[in-house]
């Protein structure tokens, strides 16, 4: 409530002295005016859930595991896939590596977002995680089909490519889903403070 004062001021000169004084009288009133003030409800602290964080560790450490092994797959070139010493084409193996060490480093980049309490981390991390299944199945294709080319028994294997790809591809679809569904736990919590 506010409370507004008058002041009443008189002002009287002394005439009889030589100096001329001023001094002050009145009286205070009061008159109560009424104020509108809309109080809102009780304010809560919430705190922050942990588990974008825990998540958040767990994708980078994932990224940056992913990206050694990428790198270490670059010894595929010298490794032989058949009797007589064929190899994997160095097209394939580098291809491979530098998909895979593209789709780690978004990953471990998603992860430190997702650690910050960002969402874009968690989309992110989702296209990674889909976007890896997708070359994976690709790659896996093409490196069994080329292993089966190089084989002696080559026309007896045939088809046994599209089989090795399609199977991985349905595991690696499930794997992916996992991984997507353990990505995405912050997005189903009401305190994740997911900015």
């Amino acid at each position: 409530m506010g409370v507004s004062s008058v002041i009443n001021v008189h002002t009287s000169r002394d005439t009889m002295s030589d100096e001329e004084n001023d001094v002050f009288s009145g009286s205070v009133t009061s008159q109560p005016q009424m104020v509108n003030v809309q109080t809102s409800g009780p304010m809560y602290m919430v705190e922050r859930s942990s588990a974008p964080q825990v998540i958040g560790i767990l994708v980078i450490v994932y990224g940056v595991l992913m990206v050694f092994a990428s790198l270490f797959s670059v010894f595929n070139i010298f490794v032989p896939i058949s009797e007589d010493g064929a190899t994997l084409p160095s097209w394939l193996v580098i291809g491979q590596m530098l998909t895979g060490l593209i789709v780690s480093g978004a990953t471990a980049y998603a992860g430190f977002l997702i650690f910050s309490y960002k969402k874009k981390g968690i989309w992110i991390s989702l296209g990674a995680i889909g976007v890896g299944w997708v070359f994976n199945s690709i790659w896996t294709y093409l490196s069994t089909d080329y292993a089966l080319e190089s084989s002696p028994d080559a026309a007896e294997l045939g088809g046994l490519s599209e089989l090795v790809a399609g199977g991985s591809a349905i595991c690696g679809l499930f794997c992916a889903a996992i991984c997507g569904l353990i990505v995405a736990i912050p997005l189903f919590m009401a305190n994740s403070g997911m900015e």
